[in-house]
């Protein structure tokens, strides 16, 4: 069968594809009260096992930027999304802690190949076309997955078991892989008209400025992580119960659905992209401020997801500003491997507060220290970009 050809439809496959990460990525912290409870896990434990979700990447990612060079976008997503699979089926049949360990560490070898072709695909697809607007959209699922996994594993959980609850949340990466499989064809692009060490070789500004669109997006992305991971116990711990909880915190994702691509759009149409994305963090920020503390929390709830929006699609555009098609896949990787240092660690530091502090509202602050880091991120890339004139 033909694969796609029209871009929108790229998208919508690519997006389905963006969501078995992320739900992939949140299962530990939505099954996180039945971990605590049926496998003895504490809280720190959960943020480690969540933060290990991404360690591989910090190793992995320049590696597999060259492993997708060699064999090509779609055979090297789909290997990423197989790994992935495994580690999650693993992780289902065990209660042992160093299992649980290993099996996360797997899923994220394979989550590094989605997490750096993700976005290059989608440049290669929109480049200098609504490229904001797709990589928003794209970004989004990210923030959809994360919310599924919040509100429907809890439930199933309840209903059944967490490791069937793992087990029905891994069916969604065969689905995907499959609609992959079929109806996916890359893009031509520039850059495969390149020799193979070109496709290795950044000058040292579109390093710097890789490193940097990197920070960006790890900042927003744990941001998001921490608010809806830790969102829930600070539900719990005021009275509500854990299928409620999960509910209720996934409504961040819901109104993210349509602020993440709007504010895509509006950052294309208007052509002004750094107003939003510092008018998002900065309203993203308080609103993780004061979410403990005033009710209603609804109200704050879905003010985090809708303020948000604001910062994705200009983040995430970020490296199409800087990079030429034939660098793009090794700035790709470059910003992934800091990315996945940052989701590594932040979440695993979230839970060390709780557990350090006993106080469900800490978390919280952590992450609103991490939305507010954005605009300085944006600052320095953009005087960067000015001082080295530096242009894909």
């Amino acid at each position: 069968m033909a694969g796609l050809t029209n871009r929108w439809a790229v998208l919508g496959l690519i997006f389905l594809i963006g969501l078995t990460l992320p739900m992939q990525f949140q299962a530990v912290p939505a099954l996180a009260p039945f971990l605590i409870n049926e496998a003895g896990l504490s809280y720190t434990d959960i943020g480690v096992l969540t933060g290990l979700f991404m360690f591989p990447g910090i190793f992995l990612a320049a590696p597999g930027g060259v492993l997708a060079t060699r064999i090509g976008d779609k055979a090297a997503l789909l290997m990423g999304l197989a790994v992935m699979l495994c580690g999650a089926l693993l992780f289902a049949v065990t209660d042992s802690y160093a299992v649980m360990f290993i099996s996360r560490l797997l899923s994220g070898s394979g989550a590094v190949l989605i997490t750096i072709l993700l976005p290059k695909v989608v440049t290669d697809w929109f480049v200098s076309k609504e490229i904001a607007t797709a990589l928003a959209t794209v970004a989004s699922s990210f923030g959809l997955g994360v919310g599924l996994a919040m509100a429907v594993l809890p439930s199933l959980a309840e209903i059944s078991s967490w490791p069937v609850a793992m087990t029905l949340n891994a069916s969604v990466t065969v689905v995907a892989m499959a609609l992959f499989f079929v109806f996916f064809h890359p893009h031509k692009t520039p850059e495969d008209t390149f020799s193979r060490p070109a496709l290795l070789t950044l000058d040292k500004p579109e390093f710097v400025l890789s490193v940097l669109a990197g920070i960006g997006r790890t900042l927003f992305s744990t941001g998001y992580v921490v608010f809806m991971s830790f969102m829930p116990l600070l539900l719990i711990s005021q009275g509500m119960d854990v299928v409620e909880a999960g509910v209720l915190t996934s409504l961040a994702a819901v109104t993210s659905m349509i602020s993440v691509p709007l504010g895509g759009v509006l950052s294309d149409r208007t052509g002004k992209p750094n107003h939003f994305i510092i008018g998002g963090a900065v309203g993203t920020a308080i609103t993780c401020l004061l979410t403990p503390y005033f009710a209603p929390v609804l109200l704050w709830i879905l003010l985090f997801g809708i303020l948000r929006g604001g910062c994705t699609g200009g983040i995430m555009a970020l490296p199409s500003q800087v990079l030429r098609p034939e660098s793009r896949s090794a700035g790709f990787a470059i910003a992934a491997a800091v990315y996945f240092i940052g989701m590594a660690a932040f979440p695993a530091i979230a839970g060390y507060v709780l557990d350090a502090t006993a106080n469900t509202a800490a978390p919280l602050w952590f992450a609103g220290l991490l939305w507010i880091l954005i605009p300085v991120l944006l600052g320095a890339f953009k005087i960067l970009q000015r001082k080295w004139r530096v242009q894909p």
